[in-house]
């Protein structure tokens, strides 16, 4: 679903596998990427709710007179080493969608686009940066007769660089990850830049905090709106969003996370806030 894929599947990659699979201390390659036959299952709900969007200047204003946006989206992601540098990625939302206003009213319960792909680590010392390339396509898994759509009902396909670093701070480790991508979307979708940048800090043992920067820039020229009542699967938009999050280690192999995303600024794009709870589980 468009809104998942703008707060984790179409990045945080290196996200993902710095919290999943990284301890309190300098990251290692075991840290950065699963070896073989080890990996992440997470599973992660995003309760997002609009009653704003951004129009094509950047202003704020209604969705529609006394209009509402809700989704409830349970997302899994899988991370598996193929090898100690190959890892496979695969992403897969379910959810259900609302919108209403004085006249219309719609729901809908479906899968959203899934996405499948591989990740290459190209640098994995013991220090220093980790660096890796990573391929993503992506395919729509509802029906075009869905309301509200969940997607724009087509293929994708993304290209990114992934970097990341881990460093003491204090007697704590934090780190640093960031993410850039090209995504070229056929049918009418613009194809888009995407970029991610999210920093953290193991405030213990147990507990990490981090937060995340995401930003889309559609290419080309703002296309005519969408006919669709999801304000997120606008053909042409911009969007710049931030989210904050806690994970608390329950096990070796557990995690459970709280956070909160809201959208800063866009164009022609949903203007909504989200709570997201997730469990991590490596093996």
């Amino acid at each position: 679903m468009d809104h998942t894929k703008v707060v984790n599947r179409w990045g945080s990659a290196w996200l993902v596998v710095v919290l999943g699979l990284a301890v309190d201390r300098p990251a290692d390659g075991s840290a950065w990427s699963p070896k073989k036959g080890h990996g992440l299952i997470l599973w992660q709900t995003y309760s997002y709710r609009a009653t704003e969007r951004f129009d094509s200047d950047g202003r704020r204003e209604p969705l529609g007179p006394q209009a509402s946006f809700r989704s409830t989206v349970l997302q899994s992601w899988l991370e598996a080493g193929i090898t100690d540098r190959w890892t496979l990625v695969v992403v897969a939302p379910v959810g259900r969608l609302q919108y209403r206003d004085p006249w219309t009213s719609e729901r809908s319960f479906a899968l959203g686009d899934l996405q499948a792909g591989v990740r290459y680590r190209l640098r994995g010392s013991e220090q220093g940066w980790q660096v890796a390339v990573q391929t993503l396509g992506k395919a729509p898994g509802y029906s075009a007769h869905a309301r509200p759509r969940p997607g724009n009902g087509q293929a994708d396909w993304e290209g990114s660089l992934l970097l990341g670093r881990s460093f003491p701070v204090g007697t704590r480790w934090g780190y640093l990850a960031t993410e850039t991508g090209f995504r070229k979307r056929w049918g009418r979708p613009a194809d888009q830049f995407r970029a991610e940048i999210a920093a953290g800090l193991h405030v213990t043992r147990r507990i990490t905090v981090f937060g995340q920067y995401f930003a889309i820039r559609g290419l080309g020229d703002l296309l005519p709106p969408e006919r669709s009542t999801n304000p997120l699967v606008e053909p042409r938009f911009d969007l710049h969003k931030v989210q904050t999050s806690a994970t608390l280690r329950l096990g070796a192999s557990t995690r459970v996370q709280l956070g909160w995303s809201w959208d800063v600024s866009g164009r022609n794009v949903g203007a909504g806030r989200a709570l997201i709870v997730g469990l991590w589980q490596t093996f």
